[in-house]
């Protein structure tokens, strides 16, 4: 089931990573997850699938942090962790699978405390549900829609873009080819003389996570060591792989 409450009343989603318009809305401070959980705003999962239990998790809000707990027999995955009547406190980004058919993705939407840094407000989200009617002008490569969709191949990748995130790729975007250099890059990305190339290079390993195919070997967004960065949308030439 997925939630039909507005994102404008709460600050974080859990985006389908199996069908790309299903979004549940955390429109509630405690949320159930399972086959059989009967609440206004909880998530039935499919009731053939019988790795999931009936009650199976439970998501709650304690102070300004989302909190997942398992209740399950066959355990509640977050990541590369396999949750088994433990509690863990979820980070944007976070990837939740249950059984066979709930795979999600954690994203916070809001603009304050909430966020680790300054993400999509809740009224840009919501606006950016327009990119399922986009369509990208390329079939090959890389490709940046204005709501922050990005497509690769002609494939809408089934990931959001924080705020930075597209602000990178938005810049390297635009400088395609060419290497942008460290102070050009936070210049751009946060007009913050305080950030570096740590705060880059995170950055960058986020990015990598959610448009490569294999982020331990990019293709697309490369590090010219020492310098900056340089984006490549139909992907490096073999000599710069080397």
């Amino acid at each position: 089931m997925v939630s039909s409450t507005s994102p404008s009343d709460t600050p974080a989603v859990l985006q389908s990573n199996l069908r790309e318009s299903e979004r549940y809305v955390l429109a509630e401070t405690r949320v159930s997850i399972g086959r059989t959980v009967t609440g206004q705003n909880d998530i039935v999962l499919s009731p053939d699938d019988l790795t999931a239990s009936r009650q199976h998790a439970t998501l709650t809000l304690e102070g300004n942090t989302w909190v997942i707990e398992d209740h399950s027999r066959n355990g509640t995955r977050v990541n590369d962790r396999v949750l088994r009547h433990e509690r863990l406190a979820l980070h944007h980004g976070d990837r939740i699978r249950i059984g066979h058919t709930f795979d999600v993705t954690f994203y916070i939407v809001g603009e304050t405390q909430w966020t680790r840094e300054s993400d999509w407000n809740v009224d840009e989200l919501a606006n950016r549900a327009s990119f399922l009617n986009e369509a990208p002008p390329v079939t090959t490569g890389l490709w940046l829609s204005p709501n922050a969709a990005v497509w690769r191949d002609g494939v809408r990748l089934p990931v959001w873009l924080s705020r930075t995130e597209y602000r990178l790729l938005k810049h390297l975007m635009q400088h395609a080819g060419n290497v942008c250099e460290y102070a050009e890059i936070i210049k751009a990305v946060w007009n913050d003389k305080a950030r570096s190339k740590d705060n880059v290079h995170e950055l960058v390993y986020r990015v990598r996570h959610k448009i490569e195919p294999i982020p331990s070997q990019p293709r697309y967004l490369l590090i010219r060591s020492g310098i900056g960065l340089v984006l490549f949308p139909q992907g490096a030439p073999e000599e710069e792989l080397a």
